[in-house]
């Protein structure tokens, strides 16, 4: 590990298995848009573009204009979707001249862009957003006409998409189908007002597996492609790896009597003679305080429960039931070690939260080896 206290290990073969099992669920002709934002979730955009641009993916997804202008300063050709749009208004420019398509999703933002789009020296890729259900960002089936019209009268603009977002597509019910039928609506009448995209997308990793109906021209992997499921319900028919591995080291073995207080606000309390490991990672590692008293690591092969707060730069872990743990064994914080694993779905559980925010918080501190 060098000089590192702890090292994230991210597996470009297992994110190639997982795309291709995304893949392996789409029509012949559907294009794939693999959402990289937040710097891919926490595995390193750059890195995870290059292996994803080499495996022929569509599109790339990110977030801000910055977040597109990084992956061109790093040589990806592949096209990138800002999927929150021109924001702030100044990112327009540097967003057209760095050949990146954006999304609009607001009447003002649409009526700026007819002013401002003909003193650009080259065309804005655009694609229209519609709040299908979602209560967030988008248009509505009622703008289309505005919308239409308004792209008519815009010599520098090419629709380029039409795309919605689904609010939950962990499971088929009716209010995601009642979403589907409000995009096609949508589309309809674009198309009704003279404006037909090349590309209408709206199925995220969830959709994926459960709205078939509603992979259109193209669909939007994200956290199924790092290995975690949109729900726990997909785990069967979502057969995906964890592509990070999280490590540290035991750097202190202590025995401590029973009625023993540990770490901070003396949360735990020893119950009887305990072997402790003292591992140096913490929450300013990216590893959550929620995980306190509650996650588990693996020493050994062998699961080992997190004992006592979670503090900044440590973790206190009970090895009493594990022979022969010694300081520099190592321990996985989330990944796999033999036949056992720790998913990011589990620490979700245990923290109260979602897969996404523990891959994303894993912080910069902690280096990424690609292997």
């Amino acid at each position: 590990m060098g000089v590192s206290r702890a090292i994230a290990y991210i597996d470009l073969g297992a994110l190639e298995e997982n795309l291709a099992i995304a893949r392996s669920r789409l029509a012949a002709g559907v294009k794939m848009l693999c959402v990289v934002k937040a710097d891919a979730y926490g595995h390193g955009a750059i890195e995870v573009s290059r292996r994803l641009e080499r495996l022929n993916v569509d599109y790339l997804g990110v977030a801000s204009v910055e977040e597109g202008i990084q992956l061109r300063v790093a040589g990806i050709k592949t096209p990138i979707l800002v999927m929150s749009g021109p924001f702030p208004w100044d990112a327009l420019e540097p967003a057209v001249m760095n050949d990146l398509s954006l999304v609009f999703y607001d009447v003002k933002t649409l009526k700026r862009i007819g002013e401002e789009s003909p003193s650009l020296t080259r065309p804005v890729r655009a694609h229209i957003k519609i709040d299908t259900g979602m209560g967030r960002l988008g248009f509505s089936v009622a703008d289309m006409a505005f919308v239409g019209q308004s792209l008519k009268n815009m010599g520098n603009v090419a629709c380029e998409g039409l795309m919605s977002h689904f609010s939950a597509s962990e499971t088929r019910d009716d209010y995601g189908l009642k979403q589907v039928a409000l995009f096609r609506e949508a589309q309809a009448a674009l198309i009704a007002a003279g404006i037909r995209p090349k590309i209408a997308h709206m199925a995220n990793s969830g959709a994926i597996i459960n709205y078939p109906d509603a992979h259109f021209d193209m669909v939007r992997a994200g956290i199924g492609l790092y290995g975690s499921h949109p729900s726990i319900e997909l785990a069967q028919t979502f057969p995906i790896k964890q592509v990070m591995k999280f490590v540290s080291r035991v750097a202190l073995v202590r025995d401590v009597p029973a009625g023993y207080s540990l770490s901070y606000g003396r949360t735990f309390i020893t119950s009887r003679n305990t072997k402790v490991a003292y591992v140096p990672v913490g929450y300013a590692d990216g590893y959550p305080r929620a995980l306190s008293n509650k996650a588990f690591v693996l020493i050994k092969q062998r699961k080992c429960s997190i004992v006592g707060t979670v503090c900044m730069d440590w973790i206190l872990v009970d090895i009493t039931d594990i022979n022969g743990v010694d300081v520099a064994d190592e321990v996985v914080l989330l990944g796999r070690d033999g036949g056992q694993a720790v998913t990011a779905d589990e620490l979700a559980r245990y923290a109260g939260t979602i897969p996404y925010e523990i891959l994303c918080k894993i912080s910069k501190r902690v280096p990424r080896v690609y292997v």
